[in-house]
């Protein structure tokens, strides 16, 4: 055990999470920024020659606004969601652990894999495009931006994972109905968006860069309201899983 987090969990959690089809679809998925910087590459642009407004849009439309959300439900929904599915989350409960550590240790797990799956994402087409110096701040802020997006994002799935059966479903329409449609268009969303934040930090981070798309909310904003998003998620689902194993035993 380190700190809050279980190692036996946290371990079970991990291959629960990468099985072979699984490891391959996700290693399929991490690849298909690269795949386009590779066509961009082999073709000629004279008004980007070092790739760096490429590399800024394919991080801000591909990265953080599609396969960040879709990797962190996956993985969120997925890291109790089996185990819910099948009953076998029972084993579980019947061990010596307390119910927070139980939920930290498997968020732990999706949040990690999520952030490594999308920090591949980056860094690969970053890579392919010559690592160009004037690019690096950009890298530096998109890996912030995705860390605090997978930090988010899992708090919330991990949590759906926990309280229903189409956690998967429920997640994609949180995704396409809060953070496609509405937060763009909704003022009043924005808070609510971690799209929204993550870019916020991108802006911040990779300020120096021309052309970086600033979220629409304060850095304050950020720091708020995701402390609330992620302390309430994980406290639901920490309770949630506390109830879970009242009504087993009754």
């Amino acid at each position: 055990m380190i700190g809050p987090i279980n190692l036996t969990v946290a371990g079970l959690t991990f291959r629960q999470l990468f099985t072979r089809k699984r490891f391959i679809a996700s290693a399929l998925f991490a690849a298909s920024p690269l795949v386009i910087a590779l066509f961009f590459r082999a073709t000629a642009h004279a008004n980007d020659p070092t790739g760096v407004q490429f590399l800024r849009e394919l991080y801000s439309g591909i990265v953080a606004f599609v396969l960040l959300p879709l990797a962190a439900v996956v993985f969120g929904t997925a890291a109790f969601g089996g185990e819910i599915d099948d009953g076998t989350i029972v084993y579980l409960l019947v061990k010596a652990l307390p119910r927070w550590q139980l939920v930290l240790s498997k968020y732990v797990v999706a949040v990690f894999s999520t952030f490594v799956m999308m920090f591949v994402a980056i860094l690969l087409p970053w890579l392919a495009l010559g690592v160009q110096s004037d690019s690096a701040p950009l890298l530096e802020g998109f890996t912030a931006g995705i860390a605090l997006g997978a930090a988010l994002y899992c708090a919330i799935f991990v949590t759906m994972g926990l309280m229903s059966k189409r956690a998967l479903v429920m997640g994609l329409l949180y995704i396409v109905v809060l953070e496609i449609t509405l937060s763009p268009n909704v003022v009043g969303l924005k808070s609510l968006s971690v799209r929204e934040f993550v870019m916020t930090v991108v802006g911040k981070v990779a300020a120096g860069v021309p052309g970086v798309k600033v979220g629409a909310v304060s850095t304050n904003t950020v720091w708020t309201m995701g402390a609330v998003i992620l302390v309430a998620s994980l406290a639901l689902g920490i309770r949630w899983l506390q109830q879970y194993e009242m009504a087993e035993r009754i």
